[in-house]
């Protein structure tokens, strides 16, 4: 009932503070007394409603579980960027290093490539590109272009 009370009393105050919806709040009230015992509408205005206590929200303790949880949360996050971290710096040093040797291998192959240019006499001043042999031997072809 004390929702109601509530509810009644605040229309009451909205009639006071503003008169033009003075007749609104009349109906809404009336709506709100229309399913009630007529015995409860006349106690109502003489129940006191009470009031909420103020939250002072200046200095909040947190509680003990709430305090772990975080704390908890927060080392594993810690380790979880530390873990991170060290996959990252590990995968940048695989990955420079596969880097290098593939890099390696290519001028490997392009002085292979030279040299073997020279071996069979071919024109430096020529460009040639590399295929498969047609005759079908599998070999590779130097086809002046």
């Amino acid at each position: 009932m004390s929702v109601l009370n509530k509810l009644l009393g605040m229309l009451d105050e909205l009639k006071e503070e503003n008169p033009e919806l003075a007749n609104k709040a009349l109906l809404a009230a009336e709506t709100l007394k229309a399913g009630i015992d007529p015995e409860e509408i006349e106690n109502w205005e003489e129940e006191e409603i009470e009031e909420e206590e103020e939250f002072d929200d200046t200095y909040v303790v947190v509680s003990t579980e709430d305090t772990k949880r975080f704390f908890g949360n927060k080392e594993k996050l810690d380790s979880d960027l530390l873990d991170y971290g060290i996959y990252m710096r590990d995968h940048e040093v695989k990955k420079t290093l596969m880097l290098e040797q593939i890099e390696k291998v290519r001028n490997e192959n392009e002085q292979f490539l030279r040299n073997l240019r020279e071996n069979y006499k071919l024109d430096p001043t020529s460009a040639y590109s590399m295929e498969i042999d047609s005759a079908g031997s599998g070999n590779l072809a130097f086809v002046k272009e």
